[in-house]
């Protein structure tokens, strides 16, 4: 599907209405001298030829916004822009036509959006539904659906990110409405190419020779990345490089370096990482040295320092306006807050930097107004910050993160820049809702945070365990091309790690408290807690099944006790347990869902085997590929197996044919678990180790 197409589709038989007061979040998109591209679609969901409602969904910062005001321009239709307007809720849209039209035209917008005669753009799905609550939120589709039950035609065309247009598509054509679900496409190579070429006038580049030779060896180089990385490497190329962010990123360098020669000389020396992201990397880099070494030390630092003694000179020309410092300036001009660096030694000459500085963050080629001119920019200066060897930042880091939509692009960006992978545990929160951004039509996420088995104490106060942290994408309907993110992060006695308010996807097992924060937190099958003490920190508990076929839809968190401030629990028809080993001082309506259970002693050896044996077996919670298989290599990697103990534990799961190995792929068979094992798959998760259990790993030799 193409956009000439569904444009024709929405903007058939339609009739235009002025509005009497446009608002800043409700008015017809004003003509642009921009360029624009048009991108190309997927149906996902499309049963009828006119729906009365288009949802249209993509990964973050993927045009849908561009998408929605060109589409303004063209039609003359309005958009109602939810990012810029108050919370959502009951008869939000009929009380916003009521007002934004004459008296004369009212009738008429509310018979044509009935009829489909006239049509409504909504953006910015994902946004409203992080301001309001759930049944806010479907109050408002209750509302959409009443105004366009009767139309024979597209009355409303509503953009989002994945997750929430999913959850849009199912409650609205649960209601009788025929609705149609597509996702936007990534560029085409010819595509992404004429994209560059548009924003970067560099065909028209006296030097255009040398322009055409660094457009394109950055595509290729690119392009070799990920055909290098996966089987299906031109699909995953092209969700990759065919986004905006990425060509938005490849323009400005193009844009900002017009020496084309010394341009291709730096990219060929980009240093030879073979990951996907490490040319986005340097590009990036690129630009920010370019800033420092072109503009801020020449124009700023050398003139401030002249006459200044020379190891103050020397020192000052090495250390300021690095990567580092322009990142944290960056952020906090984002912010609109005041930031001071001390980069000069002497105070009257760094207050001077500093109030020239002032003239030059507007016109960082990171910046596009007061933020960040593309998601591939903000990541690489929020993953600078995180990975920074200091505390200064942190509390700009968390104020951007929780003010600003997360982006995939941080994960990438992170494990490029970080030179030990290791981040702090203030910051895990803002990786887990990152990487939940990869989730698209063709791929879904599995996170784990995995801690020392068995839950055991961290001795003393200043003791620090390592946990390990997962993130592991999965391509395609068969889930064979996989992606995976690896970082660590240290825990210690006081530790608490905070997590929400949305969870997907997720596998924790940690020593340490956890707290699942938020007004509202939403956790979608299937999840697991395995910690010392769960915080159940919210007012509103939202239970989802998994969207994923065959998945399991189950959401159990162990802990030796819980504290919970829950006022309401909606579960959806999926499975939530909390076990506990003291249920004391909970009420209604947290107590519905306890369950108490008991955990028996064990000696070191049989500690070691049950360890084993349970981190063997939980490896295929995994929902990557069914319930019951995994990859050979995940279930024989020594973070699993670890050492001979588990390789004959795991011996012993094969001769019992309570796993199988085919092919590539172990299987896990429910019905030899508890025929053997005297446990259910279920009940071992909980950590419950019945008497026959202790038998069996007795008997396993060791």
């Amino acid at each position: 599907m193409n956009y000439y197409n569904l444009k024709s589709v929405f903007n058939s038989g339609k009739t235009p209405f002025t509005l009497r007061t446009p608002l800043p979040s409700f008015s017809v998109a004003e003509p642009s001298i921009k360029p624009y591209v048009d991108p190309s679609f997927e149906k996902i969901e499309f049963e009828t030829e006119k729906p009365t409602v288009i949802l249209v969904s993509a990964v973050g910062a993927t045009g849908k916004t561009a998408l929605a005001q060109q589409l303004s321009r063209e039609t003359k239709l309005p958009i109602l822009d939810l990012s810029k307007h108050k919370p959502v809720g009951d008869n939000t849209l009929t009380g916003l036509l009521t007002g934004a039209f004459n008296i004369k035209e009212i009738s008429g917008v509310f018979e044509g959006l009935s009829c489909g005669s006239y049509g409504l753009i909504i953006d910015g799905l994902d946004e409203a539904r992080s301001k309001t609550t759930g049944k806010a939120f479907e109050a408002f589709l209750d509302d959409i659906v009443k105004l366009c039950k009767t139309s024979t035609t597209t009355t409303f065309l509503m953009l989002g990110r994945t997750n929430i247009v999913d959850d849009c598509w199912v409650y609205i054509s649960s209601q009788g409405i025929p609705t149609a679900l597509i996702s936007i496409a990534p560029f085409a190579i010819e595509s992404a190419v004429k994209y560059i070429d548009a924003f970067t006038n560099g065909l028209s580049s006296p030097h255009k020779a040398h322009y055409i030779a660094v457009r394109d060896l950055i595509i290729n180089r690119l392009g070799k990345a990920f055909t290098a990385s996966h089987k299906n490497g031109s699909k995953d190329f092209l969700g990759f490089i065919g986004y905006p962010p990425v060509l938005d990123a490849i323009v400005t360098l193009l844009t900002n370096e017009r020496n084309y020669h010394k341009l291709l000389e730096g990219i060929n020396d980009s240093g030879g990482k073979n990951v996907e992201i490490s040319l986005l990397q340097h590009i990036s880099e690129y630009i920010l040295d370019r800033e420092r070494s072109l503009k801020v030390i020449p124009n700023i630092v050398q003139p401030l320092i002249a006459g200044v003694p020379d190891e103050i000179a020397r020192t000052t020309l090495s250390t300021a306006y690095m990567d580092e410092e322009q990142c944290a300036r960056l952020v906090a001009y984002c912010l609109g807050r005041p930031l001071t660096i001390p980069v000069i030694s002497e105070n009257i000459l760094n207050d001077k930097y500093e109030e020239q500085l002032v003239t030059w963050l507007p016109e960082h080629p990171f910046i596009a107004g007061h933020e960040f001119r593309n998601a591939v920019f903000e990541a690489l200066a929020i993953a600078k910050l995180i990975s920074a060897k200091t505390d200064s930042y942190d509390n700009i880091i968390a104020d951007y993160i929780a003010t600003h939509k997360h982006s995939y692009y941080l994960v990438y960006m992170l494990e490029s820049v970080s030179v030990d992978c290791k981040i702090k545990v203030s910051h895990l929160n803002a990786v887990l809702l990152s990487a939940m951004e990869f989730r698209s039509a063709h791929s879904f996420v599995e996170l784990r945070v995995v801690g020392p088995e068995g839950n055991e104490e961290i001795n003393g106060n200043n003791g620090a365990l390592e946990v390990e942290i997962y993130i592991e994408i999965i391509l395609g309907e068969t889930g064979e091309n996989t992606k995976t993110f690896s970082f660590t992060t240290d825990i210690e006695a006081a530790t608490c790690l905070k997590i929400g308010p949305r969870i997907a996807g997720t596998f924790i097992s940690v020593p340490c408290k956890v707290a699942i924060i938020g007004d509202e937190v939403e956790i979608t099958a299937p999840v697991e807690v395995n910690c010392s003490v769960v915080q159940l920190n919210a007012k509103q508990l939202v239970i989802k099944p998994t969207h994923i076929r065959e998945g399991i839809n189950e959401v159990i968190i162990t802990a030796k006790r819980a504290e919970s401030s829950v006022e309401s629990i909606s579960t959806g028809g999926t499975t939530f347990e909390l076990a506990l080993e003291d249920t004391g001082g909970l009420s209604y309506p947290i107590i519905r869902y306890v369950e108490t259970i008991t955990i028996p002693s064990l000696d070191p050896l049989m500690k070691e085997k049950y360890f084993r044996l349970k981190r063997i077996l939980l490896e295929f919670r995994s929902h990557s590929r069914g319930s019951m298989a995994r990859y050979r290599q995940k279930i024989e990697a020594e973070r699993v197996l670890r050492n001979d103990i588990g390789r004959a534990v795991l011996k012993r799961l094969l001769n019992d044919n309570v796993l199988s190995l085919l092919g590539r792929f172990y299987h896990l068979d429910p019905e030899g678990l508890s025929r053997h094992l005297g446990v259910t798959w279920h009940n071992l998760r909980k950590g419950q180790i019945p008497d026959s259990l202790s038998a069996y790993l007795r008997s396993i030799e060791a």
